[in-house]
């Protein structure tokens, strides 16, 4: 629902009176995410590569001081974001917003995003349409598409998989997630036999491991949100014996590094496709992974990438308006941008607003006694596929 007349004639005089009030200098930056609830890895590793980020650049972009602010969400609460992005946008008058990490609670912020005129960059939601709700969206992260249409393709072509599963928490993520793996697995040659959803909520997956096994499959394509559901998931089906059974464990974040450890020896062998890992070598992923260390003593997982990248693009913004609040202004400077992330070249599509990147198909395996994420089998720069076959 459009906000009223009357709330956003009110919200247009702050924003012109803190206009001529802040500080020439200093540009405010607002961040939206769970920094409290079961998601809240995801706003504090958010905070700490955008720390990091801004240490490195002084807090200053020409001669303009990033000023942070930081709104927590609480989890999936689509109100809730909406009245922290509200606040941020009428009392600390940012000029430009970030952050979120489920598609439900970004949903919620588009017409307020639109009515403003305010940029929003996405750091992670999974749902391919997304971007197209806000000419002021831009997504830093990926698609489930971007990750599930390559993973199906692979699975057929390369793990010669021919009859799977799809399993997936019952959200819009999760119904991308199938749609995708489907697609690019039926090129090959396979089929998804059977579809299962399961509530956001589940924490007992006994009875859909028992379907699984039921259905003799090869492979099951999985998708489950990061956090607590994902690691139940797998300790749930690798406990099962369903990898030593034959049926390979496919899914994209599943193995979270710093999940490995409590996950264990059972992980080996789990396939995900993903944009990113912290053993990616290259230079400026090695350099990456050395500072994040180096101040906090854990490395970076995916989380942390797509914040770097995401404030990134935010200095980017700043760069390209001056300072000034200017959503569409601050949209075009960032068509096109391209940079050296730790995940490896990547840009910024000018078309669709999402990113072209590399997408890695990794399997977990042991080194020096450490479980990692390994690279078996690259797609490099890779446009977001939902926008490419729908458009």
């Amino acid at each position: 629902m459009k906000l009223g007349g009357h709330v956003m004639l009110a919200l247009a005089a702050v924003l012109a009176s803190l206009a001529c009030t802040a500080r020439a200098d200093e540009v405010g930056v607002g961040i939206e995410a769970s920094f409290s609830g079961p998601f809240s890895i995801w706003g504090a590793e958010y905070k700490e590569a955008i720390d990091l980020y801004l240490d490195q650049i002084h807090h200053q972009v020409g001669p303009h001081t990033i000023k942070m602010y930081y709104g927590d969400d609480g989890g999936m609460n689509p109100q809730r974001a909406k009245q922290v992005v509200q606040e941020m946008v009428v009392r600390d008058g940012v000029a430009v917003l970030g952050g979120s990490e489920l598609t439900p609670n970004t949903l919620a912020l588009a017409d307020l995003i639109n009515e403003a005129k305010i940029p929003f960059v996405i750091f992670n939601t999974g749902t391919g349409f997304v971007t197209d709700k806000s000419p002021y969206f831009v997504r830093v992260g990926q698609t489930n598409w971007a990750t599930y249409y390559p993973l199906g393709v692979w699975g057929a072509k390369e793990g010669h998989y021919k009859r799977c599963v799809g399993i997936a928490a019952n959200y819009a993520p999760g119904v991308d997630s199938i749609a995708a793996a489907k697609r690019g697995f039926a090129q090959g040659g396979g089929r998804i036999v059977d579809t299962i959803m399961t509530p956001l909520s589940t924490e007992d997956f006994s009875s859909y491991i028992e379907r699984i096994r039921n259905d003799h499959p090869d492979c099951t394509f999985v998708f489950m949100p990061l956090g607590p559901q994902s690691a139940a998931f797998v300790k749930a089906y690798t406990g099962a014996g369903l990898m030593r059974a034959g049926v390979q464990f496919l899914g994209q974040s599943e193995t979270y590094e710093p999940d490995l450890p409590a996950l264990g020896d059972a992980a080996l062998g789990i396939i995900t496709s993903f944009p990113y890992g912290p053993n990616l070598d290259n230079p400026t992923n090695r350099a990456f992974v050395a500072s994040f260390k180096a101040r906090y003593g854990t490395e970076p997982s995916d989380i942390g990438v797509i914040a770097y990248n995401g404030i990134r693009v935010i200095a980017k913004m700043i760069e390209g308006t001056g300072g000034a609040r200017d959503g569409d202004k601050a949209v075009a400077a960032v068509k096109g941008f391209a940079w050296d992330s730790p995940q490896g070249p990547v840009s910024i599509d000018p078309r669709t607003r999402e990113m072209v990147q590399n997408i890695y198909i990794r399997k977990v395996v042991k080194q020096d006694g450490k479980l990692v994420n390994k690279v078996i089998y690259a797609f490099p720069a890779q446009r977001e596929p939902w926008h490419e076959m729908s458009h």
